[in-house]
This record gives C-alpha cells, sequence and structure tokens, in this order.
C-alpha cells in the first residue's frame, strides 16, 4: 500500500529491515556522560512509551562507560603511539548518493580496511569487547532504510561512532524530533554538520575523530577507507588534518536522493527516537542540509589538486563498475588496480538484481528541488 512521506513524498516501494523491541540502537554504545548529556540538552523530554528504552540505554551507559575505562587502561598508551602511515581515503556525498556502494566496493581491494558497524556502535569500548557484544546482540539482516546487507563486520559510516562518543553531530536531532522547534535547533544541527563550532568544540570533535583513526589502525594498519555523507561539509578541515587525505565524491540524480533522504531519516526516526514524531520538519531540514553541505564542499575543494579529489556518479557507478573504479584509482593515484578487479567483478555478480526503493514526486515538489537545490544541480546535473 502506498503511503506519503515528509515533504510530500510517495513511496511506492521500499526495501529495509523491520524493527523489533530488541535491535540496538544507535545510543546504546554511549557512555553513562555522553547519554545524559544527550538527555539534558533535551530537558528530559523522553515519550512515555518510550521510557523502557531511555532506561535500557542508562543502564547500557553504565557498561559501556565501565568498558570505556578498562579499554582505555588495558590499551590507551598503545593507541595513542599508533602511527597512521597513510592518511585516509574519504568517501563523501549527500546521503543516499551511493556512498555505501562505493564503500563496500573498495573494501574488495586487500590493500584497504575500514570501520565495521561494531566498531561505530561501540567506538571506545570495541577492541575489548566485540567477541562478546557480537555473539549475544542480533542485527536485522538488512539496514532498516533499503536492502542493503547489514551485519557487525560491514562496512559503516563513521558519523554514527562519533555520535556515540558524545561528539558534535548532526544525528543529534533523531533522539528528539519534536524538539526541532525549539528556536535555533535546526541552525545548530547544519552547524554540527559542517563544524561551524566554537573553539573548544572544534577541537573536542578533531581530537575525538583522530582517536577513533588511530584505534581502528591499531586493531589493523592498512589503509582506511572512511564514509560519511556528513564529511562532505568538512572536507577543509579533513585535509588540515590529514593532508595527503585522497576523497572521492559521488553525485545521484537530486530528485531521487531528496526522496530517498527524507525516507531515510523517516525510518530513524521511527526506529531511534526517544519522542514519536511525524518528522514534519524533515522537508525543510534535508533542503537546507543540502545547501550548508554544498556550499562547504565547493568552498573547500575550489583549489584541490586532482590526485587528491575525483567525482563520479552513481548513474555511471552502476552502469560500469569496472570502467568507474579503474578511473578512481588512475586518478587518485590509488595501487594497482588490477589486485581489486577480481573482488569487484564478483560484487557486481552478487549485486546485479539488487532491488533498489522507489518514489514518487509530484511537480510541484520537483519544482521546489530545482530550486532550492540548484547549486547541486548546476555542479551534477539532473535526470539521466
Amino acid at each position: 500500500m502506498a503511503k506519503n512521506l515528509p515533504g510530500n513524498v510517495k513511496v511506492k516501494e521500499a526495501g529495509g529491515s523491520k524493527d523489533k523491541f530488541w535491535v540496538p540502537r544507535m545510543w546504546n554504545g554511549m557512555r553513562f556522560t555522553s547519554f545524559m548529556g544527550l538527555l539534558a540538552r533535551n530537558a528530559f523530554l523522553v515519550n512515555p512509551i518510550r521510557w523502557p528504552m531511555a532506561g535500557i540505554n542508562v543502564c547500557a551507559s553504565v557498561v559501556c562507560s565501565s568498558l570505556t575505562m578498562y579499554q582505555h587502561m588495558k590499551l590507551g598508551a598503545q593507541i595513542e603511539a599508533t602511527e597512521i602511515k597513510q592518511d585516509p581515503v574519504f568517501i563523501v556525498g549527500h546521503w543516499r548518493s551511493g556512498t555505501t556502494m562505493l564503500h563496500e566496493i573498495l573494501m574488495r581491494d586487500p590493500q584497504f580496511t575500514c570501520p565495521d558497524t561494531f566498531s561505530c556502535f561501540a567506538p571506545e569500548f570495541s577492541l575489548v569487547s566485540r567477541k562478546f557484544f557480537t555473539s549475544v546482540l542480533q542485527l536485522p539482516d538488512k539496514r532498516p532504510m533499503d536492502n542493503v546487507a547489514f551485519g557487525w563486520n560491514t562496512p559503516q559510516e563513521d558519523e554514527f561512532a562519533l555520535l556515540a562518543m558524545g561528539l558534535p553531530s548532526p544525528y543529534d536531532h533523531l533522539a528528539f524530533p519534536n524538539n526541532m522547534k525549539w528556536k535555533g535547533r535546526q541552525d545548530r544541527v547544519l552547524n554540527c554538520l559542517d563544524l561551524s563550532l566554537n573553539d573548544a568544540e572544534l577541537k573536542r570533535w578533531k581530537e575525538g575523530l583522530a582517536w577513533f583513526i588511530k584505534m581502528l589502525t591499531y586493531r589493523d594498519d592498512r589503509r582506511l577507507v572512511l564514509k560519511s555523507p556528513t564529511h562532505t561539509a568538512r572536507v577543509g578541515i579533513l585535509s588540515q588534518m590529514y593532508p595527503n587525505a585522497k576523497f572521492i565524491h559521488i553525485s545521484r540524480n537530486p530528485y531521487t536522493l531528496y526522496a530517498s533522504t527524507v525516507n531515510l531519516w523517516k525510518r530513524f526516526l521511527s526506529r531511534d527516537g526517544l519522542q514519536f514524531s511525524n518528522g514534519a520538519y524533515l522537508e525543510e531540514l534535508v533542503f537546507a542540509s543540502m545547501v550548508r553541505m554544498y556550499e562547504a564542499y565547493f568552498r573547500d575543494t575550489a583549489n584541490m589538486p586532482a590526485d587528491k579529489l575525483i567525482e563520479i556518479r552513481y548513474e555511471d557507478l552502476c552502469a560500469d563498475h569496472v570502467g568507474t573504479m579503474e578511473r578512481v584509482y588512475s586518478q587518485l593515484q590509488l595501487g594497482d588496480f588490477e589486485k581489486m578487479r577480481p573482488g569487484l567483478v564478483k560484487y557486481a555478480e552478487e549485486h546485479k538484481n539488487y532491488k533498489k526503493n522507489k518514489f514518487e514526486i509530484d511537480d510541484e515538489l520537483r519544482d521546489r528541488i530545482t530550486e532550492r537545490w540548484a547549486l547541486y544541480l548546476d555542479r551534477f546535473g539532473g535526470e539521466v
């Protein structure tokens, strides 16, 4: 049965896992101080029906704090002393543009590693708890918003790790969506997106990301590939932190992006929110986030050399996995493409029958997207 999403988006066909009460939430890996800080910033306005979820999270956060302390005592010095031999490769692009596909493709190259779901779920204690938690906590076999395979060992977006660490993140809004009507709340989300923060907050964010990358490198010293749409608005800061980093930007038809992004956030609200919301605010947030994201991206990449940044299209990647990735490897000088070719061919074969979500938007919404996202359309185009 068709249904409408906020922003006048009609769902024709959408995959994804069904929510179960026992499925871990994005807040479950937070330390006690981080989770209580999230509650305090939102005046503890948890919907009564979500009190059990919040209560479970408080208990879990005490365990997380204890495990964090244990990992710090056991491995803290070794993690801090870890040397980053090669700066990361960052995959960037708007939500739902194909960043996950690109992440999974690059993981077919044995020279690379990446943060997986458990590392991002429990970033501050994953090294001392992985075996236990991955054996007792079950994840659905698909992500909530689509038919992409999901599990503790699948490549994951590192923004979830930064969120779990209590660092400034635009994903905070998913916990208390009704509080988005508070004055300045949307501005705060956008400021966390492009890191328009005060000096103390920005310093804490940088130190947190740097520590997370060291922790991942301590576990596996191969070159890291990090994927997060939020990093699209942070290329300048990431380039300062990691001068030899490489960036792969992927774009997609913006009319599809809008519909799919609204669906993404609505799925997370219904599953992870500590309040119930119809998500009406998502319409404006999705529009505004794109503009803020690409104003920062275009500014930060204006003079970036070709061997540091490449821009590809989702549609081209789907049509020709091998040819598109061969171009990426050549331009960014990522090494011997032939070593990953067999894995890439196998990936294409495994995913040839992948079923994408389908949405409908009316002419009025299409016109609004054309107007509001003109900067994206001018650079990357629209229909294909």
